[in-house]
């Protein structure tokens, strides 16, 4: 088993064709951890096929701002084994304790790819709920895709008859997603590709600005045909008219070697025109890069861009997170790999080593009353020190999560009831977490959906995230206007044999320069005396040190700051 290290691989030409200002960041953790009690699961209905919620772009649960509302979208099952699917719809409004199914709202389907979409309100709101799903049977021989709005509130149900989406018909939809602007719920995008049958490979958009009741033509998203390996994947609505898309398209990482790669577009004017393409900077690809349609997720939170993409290439073992920061059209990324922060020795009810190795199906979700970040994902654990079926503990949902915009990473004990034992590695058992995390008086629940790819049964689950681990994966890069004067810098950012770090005395002083690994460990003490006024330059060998993410820390009598650097 690869047991949590730092083991951050950059290889050179992925660097090409991307932004400048790039920090890539992974960690380690130890410690012991207490976990309290989550909820239960709930049985919520039986599924058609493991595709019943299967589609990270197309998020299948929703939950109002203060938890009380939950709304799910899934494939129920039919008594068709050729189209096992019809489309339906569950609500809750007692924190996921008891659930109301409605429908089915269609036919008897082979795909659905279903998407539920809303404002946090939606529990006491009119129009405020929408959903969309794939109409296609077995043979593909029809395709097309739906819209359907939640005209009261769930408390009092009413829903629209489902409407078809202007041409969707003769475009052939696959893999959808849909989204409503934060600032104005009648405002409303829906995504599709153009794949079935005589589909001609492009990406699509459909807006609304009437609450779903109207829809424009059909936009082309990038004006060309994706690849066939490629995908469609989640659309996302920021502040104002800024919409974020990502996808996956070909790419070639050197040599002339091609792959399936992730792509985003942006949009700043609601959905109608759509920025040029361009390619995540993912650390490291290789020819066997596997990226999936349901390995992905993303959102734009306080006006930036996070996006999730896993590669299930075991080679690479990564499931990276993107975040953004600047401005539409020059955005500055960061990069984690939350595989490596996640994948780690954790301690359970303070007694219990468990051993978590994250697998797939990425989620991203935020709390707006503490800043919370949540990546989430399916994780198998293992209890004692051995990876074998007998200390399997099952499948749970695990996660990472960040309190300062991603400087620094808490790793959460599992919040999820285990999957049985007898649930081998490779099953399809899905998970996916509801974008909007429920505050309780400081403490953070995730609201959780998920499939057993043995019983075929849809699940409802919610867990505590916090108070799980409390040291920090990794070390903040700190600025503090204290130290301002001392414009304290580090170069360059990417290492071979040495760095530099650069800064000013602003009088005469002691100072102490110190080197620390991305878990947190110092590893040496560079410099520690007296330094007179003016400009220093102290050259820190680094030929030794292991490929990774470093900080150096200036320490000073007015404060402290860091500054990150990548050894390559």
């Amino acid at each position: 088993m690869k047991r949590c290290g730092l083991i951050l691989m950059l290889a050179v030409f992925c660097f090409a064709n991307f932004p400048p200002t790039i920090d890539y960041i992974d960690g380690e953790i130890t410690g012991k951890p207490s976990s309290p009690p989550v909820w239960d699961r709930v049985l919520i209905d039986a599924a058609g096929d493991i595709r019943a919620i299967m589609w990270s772009a197309g998020k299948s649960i929703a939950v109002s701002a203060n938890g009380d509302a939950i709304a799910v979208i899934y494939g129920a099952a039919s008594a068709n084994p050729d189209n096992p699917m019809a489309i339906k719809v569950a609500y809750s409004l007692d924190d996921g304790a008891t659930w109301t199914t409605y429908g089915p709202f269609s036919g008897e389907l082979r795909r659905i790819y279903p998407g539920i979409a809303g404002m946090p309100t939606f529990d006491t709101g009119y129009g405020e709920l929408y959903f969309t799903w794939q109409e296609s049977q077995l043979g593909y021989t029809t395709g097309d895709q739906k819209v359907m709005i939640e005209e009261g509130n769930p408390a009092a149900s009413s829903f629209s008859v489902p409407q078809s989406l202007p041409n969707a018909d003769v475009l052939f939809p696959w893999l959808l997603s849909i989204d409503v602007n934060p600032d104005d719920y009648l405002h409303v995008i829906t995504t599709a590709w153009s794949y079935l049958l005589d589909g001609n490979q492009n990406l699509y958009c459909w807006v609304s600005e009437d609450g779903g009741y109207t829809w424009s033509d059909s936009i082309n998203l990038i004006g060309a045909a994706i690849t066939d390996a490629g995908n469609s994947g989640p659309v996302s609505f920021g502040t104002g008219d800024y919409v974020l898309f990502t996808y996956l398209d070909n790419y070639d990482i050197g040599g002339g070697v091609i792959i399936p790669y992730p792509y985003f577009i942006e949009s700043t004017d609601g959905g109608y025109t759509w920025s040029a393409p361009e390619a995540l900077p993912v650390p490291y690809a290789q020819a066997t890069s596997q990226y999936w349609w349901h390995e992905q997720d993303d959102m734009v939170i306080n006006g930036e861009p996070w996006i999730i993409k896993t590669d299930l290439d075991a080679t690479c073992d990564s499931m990276w997170v993107f975040h953004a920061t600047g401005s539409p059209g020059s955005w500055t990324w960061e990069v984690y790999n939350a595989r490596a922060l996640g994948s780690c020795d954790v301690w359970v009810h303070s007694d219990t080593l468990k051993i978590c190795e994250v697998s797939q199906y990425p989620s991203i979700s935020y709390d707006d009353v503490s800043g919370m970040v949540l990546v989430s994902y399916k994780a198998n654990f293992y209890v004692g020190d051995t990876l074998t079926w007998a200390t399997h503990n099952g499948a749970h949902v695990g996660g990472i999560y960040s309190f300062d915009n991603g400087a620094s990473w808490k790793i959460a004990a599992p919040f999820s009831t285990a999957q049985t034992g007898e649930i081998p590695w490779g099953d399809w058992s899905a998970t996916e977490t509801a974008h909007m995390l429920e505050n309780d008086g400081g403490e953070v629940y995730a609201h959780i959906v998920w499939i057993n790819g043995v019983d075929l049964n849809i699940y409802y689950e919610g867990g505590h995230t916090t108070g799980h681990i409390e040291p920090f994966l990794g070390i903040a890069e700190m600025g503090s206007n204290s130290i301002s004067s001392y414009n304290f810098s580090v170069a360059p950012t990417v290492a071979s044999h040495y760095c530099t770090a650069a800064f000013t005395m602003p009088t005469s002083g002691n100072v102490a320069l110190k080197l620390f690994d991305a878990t947190g460990r110092l590893v040496r003490t560079a410099f520690n005396g007296q330094l007179d006024k003016g400009a220093q330059r102290i050259d820190i060998n680094t030929s030794g040190l292991t490929n990774g993410a470093y900080f150096l820390i200036l320490e000073t009598t007015t404060g402290n700051s860091a500054r990150k650097f990548i050894k390559l």
